[in-house]
């Protein structure tokens, strides 16, 4: 897995809380790039840095307790 401050992020919140998830390497890459190329996508659009990043954070985290 590429580490990356959404694989990091995740990995750390899921540990925090202890959700099962958390050993589930393939969610925590397949949710961190879907989060990366959320920001990605939200900064081309026009998006400052910290409204891309909180809909980066909303992808990664969504359905998530």
């Amino acid at each position: 897995m590429e580490a990356n401050y959404y694989t990091t992020y995740q990995k750390t919140y899921l540990v925090d809380i202890d959700n099962p998830l958390k050993d589930d390497e393939d969610f925590i890459e397949s949710r961190a790039d879907t989060a990366s190329e959320e920001y990605e996508s939200q900064r081309h659009a026009g998006l400052n840095v910290y409204s891309a990043q909180e809909c980066a954070m909303k992808v990664l985290l969504e359905g998530i307790e």
